[in-house]
């Protein structure tokens, strides 16, 4: 089974479960439901690598990582299912996978729960078939040594892609600096988020239990708010699952370009995609005050269509880019050690203030910085464009 599901299936499932909180007892029977209404596959005997979100290290409060609450009941779930060996892990962008899971509590979880934790280094290079922009992706080694992907992804906005869920999470299964040759390589957001759809054709077995218990809003993935959302989302099908839960908080996922590739490319269509919910009514279950991303800008992507010696003009009126606060930046480097442009540089001022500054022309507005800076120094906006290393937020 694809984590895009072919048009030769019967309408997808997706389980979407009320759950207010982390309490093991209640969330061990969501989880249970969930799996047995989404069509949960046998894995008696089976290897299990379960893939969390572990973006940067913060605490299960903040919503930016999985909570590990969430991970512990699927470890549970999973081993009362017969599994016969469950590894932990994911590569986040610029810090040490261990550092990120202890800090949010996910590493403890996988060692109280019986599973062993793994470094993603790359494997063998995996086919994706019926790929557009990628035939293969050296993805985790771990993957060569599983026979079914659990993705526990956490339900957030996202700068990038507006959206973030099951399957963006699947992004982490490319090990440590890989992800940021991606992002250089398909700068224009419509090609990463094809890529992120190919991604997903190269991984042949996976199931998708989505942390929507406690979501993140906002300036997401990595600063935004809690939102106390009370879902748990299960699915074998990534897409069909991130169009529930996307259209839940209030997006059309039919503007959200890799979730409009990634079901048309499943044989739905995006008028009417037909998948099985059950009970579950998104038109009466909708989040109200649930604060959204835009929609991927199409300004920036635009700017690839107007004369070079307009390029300046347009960025001042069309382009959002990174703003960097000095105020409130500490001079920690993350996101220039994430930025795959080499865009960036530190500065210090005078008054001993740091101050990133940035190469416009360089800049492929990937957000990495926003998603990586620990301390929300970096925000995005329109920009008053000035040549080189300089840029004033507007």
């Amino acid at each position: 089974m694809s984590t895009i599901q072919p048009t030769t299936r019967a309408n997808p499932k997706v389980a979407v479960l009320s759950c207010d909180g982390y309490d093991p007892e209640i969330l061990d029977k969501i989880i249970d439901q969930a799996a047995g209404e989404a069509g949960f596959p046998d894995i008696t005997g089976k290897r299990i690598l379960v893939k969390p979100n572990l973006l940067k290290a913060a605490a299960p409060e903040e919503a930016v990582t999985t909570h590990p609450g969430f991970v512990a009941a699927v470890l549970r779930f999973l081993w009362k299912r017969g599994a016969a060996s469950i590894q932990v892990g994911d590569s986040p962008g610029h810090q040490n996978s261990r550092a990120v899971g202890k800090a949010s509590g996910i590493f403890q979880a996988a060692m109280d729960g019986g599973a062993s934790w793994v470094d993603f280094v790359p494997g063998e290079p995996r086919h994706a078939a019926g790929a557009k922009l990628v035939k293969s992706f050296r993805l985790a080694s771990a993957l060569d040594d599983c026979d079914l992907v659990v993705n526990l992804p956490k339900l957030k906005t996202h700068r990038l892609a507006s959206y973030t869920g099951a399957v963006k999470n699947l992004f982490g299964l490319l090990p440590g600096l890989a992800k940021s040759s991606m992002h250089l390589r398909f700068s224009d957001k419509i090609q990463f988020g094809t890529m992120l759809v190919d991604l997903g054709l190269s991984i042949e077995n996976s199931f998708h239990f989505l942390d929507g218990i406690v979501a993140m809003q906002g300036e997401g993935p990595g600063n935004g708010d809690p939102f106390p959302l009370g879902l748990v989302f299960a699915s074998k099908d990534a897409a069909a699952l991130d169009w529930v839960a996307a259209s839940t908080i209030g997006y059309d996922p039919r503007k959200i370009p890799y979730l409009r590739d990634a079901m048309g490319r499943g044989g739905h269509a995006l008028e009417s995609p037909g998948i099985d919910t059950g009970s579950y009514v998104i038109e009466k279950k909708r989040a109200k005050g649930f604060k959204l991303l835009p929609y991927t800008a199409q300004a920036n992507a635009s700017l690839s269509e107007i004369p070079h010696y307009l390029e300046p003009l347009a960025m001042r009126f069309l382009a959002e880019r990174p703003i960097f606060n000095k105020e409130r930046c500490e001079g920690c480097s993350a996101c220039i050690r994430i930025c795959p442009a080499e865009a960036l540089e530190l500065g210090r001022l005078k008054d001993g203030k740091f101050q990133v500054l940035i190469d416009d022309k360089a800049c492929i507005t990937c957000y990495c910085c926003h998603e990586v800076c620990p301390v929300g120094a970096v925000s995005i906006g329109k920009i008053v464009w000035r040549p080189g290393r300089q840029r004033k937020g507007k």
